[in-house]
């Protein structure tokens, strides 16, 4: 499912669009106001934040300006401020810009927050922003209602630092289109959840400061074991827990019995803060290792040059049907494919020209083979194509086409037109011992004997299995 929210060539959309969205979410962040002025969680700075850094194109000062003009809109027309709201709101225009410019700069070239060095900018992005936009709003807020400066300044610091660090990393990280799958989940899946779960329940029971730290050891496992956007989303849920239930008093970090003064919530905000970045650094991590060892197995298992499968991956694939036995073919038919006469072409015009001979080559064969059957590079110049459930004619006709494919257009090399052609040797048997790797082995071994067979009776040529199966076939 994807929601195209943004569009680079219309601003006017844009802007509605970004308008909105401030209205809406300012709304949602006053009414999580506490009794001071400040609320619990100021939402709207870190989502504006993170939209114009996904849409690179936003970050101007038309789109600044708009979601300035929001912010004052609302308040003036919900909350009641004037002068106020004007300089109040300028401390969020600067988280907001703060933010984007740093992580928009350190991305420009290749945009994503799935990697460890990118999502730890996460991190120092959101400190800087909410140190700069807390002096600014402390000094406008004491100016316009009065109150000690280091307090309110703490206030702000703590309330766009812990937001920013546990909304941003859900934000950045989300797939542009997400896939709606119902599938049932094993009970093992489910235990990262659980041990979080209940390691929150158990740092309320038990409370101190040290109770904060608690789901830390769970939401790694969380990490580890949950896609990345999904542990983003769980760390995010976990910290607004925490502190809803601290601020509630249900977690009592005092490690008493009275009701927590709101200069520890600060502390609170903090240590929760610092906290989530771990789980965030360890799911990038796991990312990354994952990605890498897809890249690894894709290199093995493809040829860089043809883009056919290499031989690694052609056994990959037999073993897949071999794990499948509802799914396994009940015969297979292999086509060794051997270029004639190669060796000149490297000799005459060079290796650059007997590379540009193998990619055509493949080219032409997935033509002809298309999704029927498996083509991968044997090695060197030899070639072999595994087919399923295709009787002997079948396989002698495709192996013809696949020669005829070779044969009747030219190769174009440093301006020459060279015809190329193609021995071919054919066998096929049902499965043996329910084994499709095995029976390719076996079949491979006696394609080459009937490729033989071509070269020796003059090239260019297809042999099956047995001299008379040709003749039947003919």
């Amino acid at each position: 499912m994807r929601l195209k929210l943004f569009d680079e060539n219309n601003n006017k959309a844009n802007g509605i669009t970004v308008f909105v969205f401030t209205v809406v979410f300012c709304f949602i962040g006053a009414h999580l106001r506490m009794p001071q002025a400040l609320s619990l969680f100021w939402p709207v700075n870190a989502l504006i934040a993170a939209i114009i850094v996904r849409f690179p194109y936003l970050h101007n000062a038309r789109i600044y300006l708009i979601s300035y003009l929001a912010m004052i809109f609302y308040d003036m027309v919900f909350s009641g401020w004037a002068a106020m709201s004007v300089t109040i709101n300028f401390a969020n225009i600067i988280f907001i810009f703060v933010v984007a410019n740093i992580l928009i700069k350190r991305n420009k070239s290749d945009y994503g927050f799935s990697r460890p060095a990118k999502a730890l900018q996460i991190f120092p992005a959101c400190l800087l922003a909410a140190l700069a936009s807390a002096s600014w709003g402390s000094l406008a807020q004491e100016a316009g209602e009065g109150g000690n400066f280091l307090t309110v300044w703490s206030d702000w610091v703590s309330e766009q630092f812990s937001t920013g660090v546990l909304l941003l990393p859900f934000l950045l990280t989300l797939p542009a289109s997400i896939k709606l799958k119902l599938k049932p989940y094993r009970l093992k899946n489910l235990l990262p959840a659980a041990a979080l779960v209940g390691s929150v329940a158990v740092a309320a029971i038990i409370g101190g400061g040290g109770s904060l730290s608690f789901p830390l050891p769970a939401l790694i496992w969380c990490a580890i074991a949950y896609p990345i956007h999904i542990t983003s989303l769980i760390t995010l849920i976990t910290g607004v827990t925490e502190i809803i239930l601290v601020v509630s008093g249900v977690m009592n970090i005092q490690g008493s019995d009275e009701f927590l003064p709101l200069s520890h919530l600060v502390s609170a905000r903090l240590g929760i803060a610092t906290l989530a970045i771990s789980p965030l650094i360890v799911a990038v991590s796991m990312d990354a290792i994952l990605q890498l060892n897809k890249q690894l197995s894709l290199r093995a298992n493809y040829d860089f040059l043809t883009r056919l499968l290499s031989r690694s991956g052609l056994y990959e694939q037999l073993r897949l049907r071999d794990d499948q036995p509802q799914s396994r073919p009940q015969s297979a038919g292999v086509m060794l494919i051997d270029i004639d006469y190669f060796k000149a072409i490297n000799d005459s015009f060079g290796h650059d020209s007997g590379d540009a001979v193998l990619e055509e080559m493949a080219q032409r064969m997935r033509n002809v083979v298309d999704d029927r059957g498996l083509v991968c590079r044997f090695g060197g110049e030899e070639f072999v194509v595994v087919f399923f459930d295709r009787d002997r004619i079948a396989l002698f006709q495709l192996a013809e086409q696949v020669r005829q494919a070779i044969v009747m257009r030219k190769f174009d090399l440093q301006g020459n037109s060279v015809g190329v052609t193609v021995s071919i040797g054919i066998a096929s048997q049902p499965i043996l011992e329910h084994s499709c790797v095995e029976t390719v082995n076996a079949l491979i071994s006696e394609a080459d004997k009937r490729l033989y067979h071509s070269k020796r009776n003059g090239r260019n040529q297809t042999s099956p299995r047995v001299e008379r199966e040709l003749e039947d076939v003919i």
